[in-house]
């Protein structure tokens, strides 16, 4: 084979995988895990499917308005027949993982959006610390909120879990601490604020540390600086991408106690 013919098949095989990744970037796939098994569905297949609605809210990351194209959030999981699950754990694409009741789906009127300004897939950077991040292939917003410490917005999803969380994350729990006491009123807290991005005996999100193994974090960090460093940790690093939290000093001294009584429970190392 001469040389020109060569390179004249290697250009078409280059053409031929930039269109395909083209293709696949201009129509992102949404797949959900559900009880009976799992679907995938691309953003063409959902919006002949379903009905879009145009919303304005506030994106708490932003700080500001932004028009969303999105589809109810519960039509998407019953037309990918999520089952009734008591939990939804959102993945996206870097790692973090963020898990809700199922119930705030109706509650919190969670809607899946795919672009903004009446344009499917433009998407606003969002800052993540040192740097800037294109939010697709989807957000799930709340019509109803805004407030990160009632639901945080999880850009770059493009998986849904529909789960039990003590089934899917058995070792993060507090077992045989009071169901009333600091302990475990410390782990509810962490559960909806920080398992998201990090991680307890192996399980949970993976933008951050592990805490648990194979050291817990309050064997090596001070309860005073736990405290400030959960507070606002830009206190320490500027442009830290972990942003500073809306707990209060009880809330964030419960958190300490649910991980140091974990400290004393280590498994999955």
């Amino acid at each position: 084979m001469n040389a020109f013919l060569t390179r004249s098949l290697v250009a078409v095989a280059i053409l031929l995988i930039s269109a395909s990744v083209i293709a696949q970037t201009a129509n992102p796939v949404l797949t959900v895990d559900g009880e009976r098994g799992s679907q995938s569905l691309s953003l063409d297949a959902l919006r002949s499917r379903l009905e879009t609605r145009e919303i304005e809210v506030v994106n708490p990351d932003l700080g500001r308005p932004v028009r969303y194209l999105t589809f109810s959030l519960a039509d998407v999981l019953r037309l990918m027949d999520a089952g009734d699950a008591e939990d939804l754990v959102f993945h996206c694409l870097d790692g973090y993982e963020a898990n809700t009741a199922a119930a705030n789906v109706a509650t919190l009127d969670l809607r899946l959006a795919y672009g903004e300004d009446g344009v499917p897939e433009r998407w606003s950077p969002i800052p993540t610390g040192k740097t800037m991040t294109d939010p697709a292939p989807f957000i799930v917003i709340s019509a109803n909120t805004s407030d990160p410490k009632t639901f945080s917005w999880p850009f770059q999803m493009n998986r849904i879990e529909a789960i039990s969380f003590a089934k899917k994350f058995p070792l993060t729990l507090p077992t045989g601490a009071p169901a009333d006491g600091e302990v475990s009123r410390g782990f509810a807290v962490f559960r909806e604020q920080c398992l998201k991005c990090h991680s307890v005996n192996l399980q949970g999100g993976e933008v951050g540390p592990e805490l648990n193994i194979p050291k817990n974090i309050t064997e090596y960090r001070s309860t005073g600086f736990l405290r400030q460093w959960i507070h606002d940790p830009s206190q320490f690093r500027a442009r830290a991408r972990m942003p500073p939290t809306q707990l209060t000093p009880v809330e964030i001294d419960e958190v300490i106690a649910y991980l140091r009584y974990m400290g004393r429970h280590k498994q999955g190392g």
